[in-house]
């Protein structure tokens, strides 16, 4: 893996309670968009979705699974997008037709919301925030999220395009206050300040893989003087498999199970995540075993 890219760089502003991360993905970002055969509008948007999802479940600190899952009326209304805590990273938007574009907002993902869910390993807690969709800005949906519900001032920035080769590139950058600081003065002004200075990133310098994040933090706040913390990696890991696949299609009445059959006599089954398809005999997908009637 380069060193500067397919990862999170975590850092925070020296003398200042404001922490941050930056994204960077190369073929990762790349593998992922690319195997769902998307129109460059809906692709796109699936690598701003991977960028925020990595930033936000990289900074949360916990063992388990975040997920950001949008639900729309528009004709790219369905994103979902996993990071698990040890890197792992997958995403999957759904395209479809819609009657009446002007009903969907006239944006790909219409009207609705974007549920943000945190699933803890171990205690099996849940934990669900769910706030409405504004347009195909999936950053300002998720600073409104902070806003709203954690009362954390947040500032999220997510691009993806195609770097140089013409493969999709994604970059990102997270600037979060600190409810640390008891001076609310201080504190106030030091979130301005390195609000004012994150917004002056460009979308080119986010996603150059010839500017090392290290390199692009300096940019951006040297004024301050930057930490920056080690690098965490980014991996293009499903967390399907046959065993799950069996799982959840014995759930189905035996009659929905028939009518999987194809004509080959098998049970063809494929993950809209990393489009791996699974092949089954008809009696394996039964409880137990047994045979269809």
């Amino acid at each position: 893996m380069s060193e500067t890219d397919n990862l999170i760089q975590p850092f925070h502003l020296n003398g200042r309670e404001v922490r941050g991360r930056i994204v960077r993905m190369g073929g990762l970002a790349h593998d992922i968009i690319s195997r769902h055969a998307l129109e460059p509008a809906p692709a796109a948007l699936l690598g701003e979705a991977l960028a925020l999802a990595s930033m936000v479940g990289s900074a949360l600190n916990f063992d388990g699974v975040f997920t950001m899952q949008t639900d729309g009326d528009g004709p790219a209304g369905l994103i979902v997008c996993d990071y698990r805590s040890r890197g792992d990273l997958r995403g999957y938007v759904r395209v479809k037709e819609v009657d009446d574009p002007k009903g969907a907002g006239g944006t790909l993902l219409g009207r609705g919301s974007m549920a943000l869910t945190i699933d803890r390993e171990g205690d099996g807690q849940r934990y669900q925030g769910v706030v409405e969709l504004q347009g195909d800005d999936l950053s300002g949906c998720v600073e409104h999220y902070f806003r709203q519900s954690e009362q954390i001032p947040t500032l999220f920035r997510a691009v993806c395009g195609h770097g140089p080769d013409g493969r999709w590139r994604v970059g990102g950058l997270m600037l979060q206050s600190l409810p640390k600081d008891r001076d609310e003065d201080k504190a106030a002004e030091d979130w301005n300040t390195a609000e004012t200075l994150a917004r002056t990133v460009k979308a080119q310098e986010l996603l150059d893989l010839s500017l090392p994040a290290k390199d692009l933090l300096y940019r951006l706040f040297h004024e301050d003087g930057v930490w920056v913390h080690d690098p965490e990696p980014l991996h293009d890991r499903c967390t399907c498999s046959a065993e799950r696949v069996v799982e959840v299609v014995q759930r189905f009445p035996v009659e929905e199970i028939e009518d999987l059959v194809d004509e080959s006599g098998k049970v063809s089954v494929t993950c809209k995540f990393c489009s791996r398809t699974y092949g089954f005999e008809p009696y394996e997908l039964t409880r137990g075993g047994e045979g269809m009637a």
